[in-house]
């Protein structure tokens, strides 16, 4: 995937060197979109995809009438949902200063905010009636700025006087089904994301130089968001090593989506 984002930019950087400047395209759009995050684990499981809404600037340099660099900057929102299991805490209810360390599984619903700057070949149709029809490749660089997660919580075993007991055993009176919402997960979200950019449409002339723009944009991240360690399972179950320490193992998803934006091109 470097060696793609490497040719792509490349050939990019070369064509703006050598060519000579036509003409400005920009648009101001907004990019309603499906997203899910596709796991790289198997002790990892998507649960479902989520629905946002972002929006941005896009900045064409044309070099003919058919071609074009695009670039711009865009709020970029992404995410979805995964089940897998990791170390936790339990708080004992009878006594909220004791806490126990558990293995727990968590439904966790990713809400994730980047700015995002594309770096595309945009090419473009004559004008054909008062429509025009582009299609665009490209890669994009996302910076993360957010990151929420609403989350149901499943103590599963619970370690208490050097073992694991199972939570249901009643060891403690602890807490069990935890939910959380808009918990900041910053932390188990890597900075960058880079992704490659698929996209086309049409644009529809009005007067002047004014258009509005529609297209279907895929976003497929080349990258791991995830960070942090889960615990894996063996035969359904917590993994546990000898030394009673968990087998875990490295969080690992990519987040794609699905976009239709919307815009006006001036």
């Amino acid at each position: 995937m470097k060696k793609i984002i490497l040719l792509i930019s490349a050939v990019i950087c070369t064509t703006m060197a050598s060519a000579q400047t036509k003409a400005w395209k920009i648009a101001l759009h907004v990019d309603p979109n499906i997203s899910w995050l596709k796991p790289d684990n198997n002790n990892i499981t998507s649960e479902g995809s989520k629905l946002n809404f972002g929006y941005g600037i896009s900045i064409d340099k044309m070099f003919t009438e058919n071609y074009a660099i695009a670039t711009g900057l865009n709020i970029f929102n992404t995410g979805g949902t995964l089940n897998f299991h990791r170390v936790e805490e339990a708080i004992d209810k009878t006594n909220t200063t004791n806490e126990y360390k558990s293995v727990a599984e968590i439904n966790r619903t990713y809400t994730l905010k980047y700015l995002e700057v594309p770096l595309t070949l945009r090419l473009r149709t004559n004008e054909i009636g008062y429509f025009t029809y582009w299609v665009q490749v490209g890669v994009g660089l996302g910076f993360n700025i957010r990151a929420r997660a609403d989350e149901e919580i499943d103590h599963k075993k619970i370690y208490k006087a050097g073992d694991w007991v199972e939570a249901g055993d009643q060891v403690i009176d602890y807490v069990g089904n935890e939910a959380k919402e808009d918990e900041d997960i910053n932390d188990d979200i890597r900075l960058f994301r880079t992704s490659l950019i698929i996209g086309g449409g049409a644009e529809y002339s009005l007067s002047g130089n004014a258009s509005v723009v529609a297209g279907v944009v895929f976003n497929n991240a080349f990258s791991n968001v995830l960070r942090g360690e889960g615990v894996e399972l063996i035969n359904g179950e917590p993994g546990i090593n000898a030394d009673k320490s968990t087998k875990n193992f490295d969080m690992k998803a990519i987040s794609n989506a699905l976009s239709l934006q919307v815009g006006i091109l001036f």
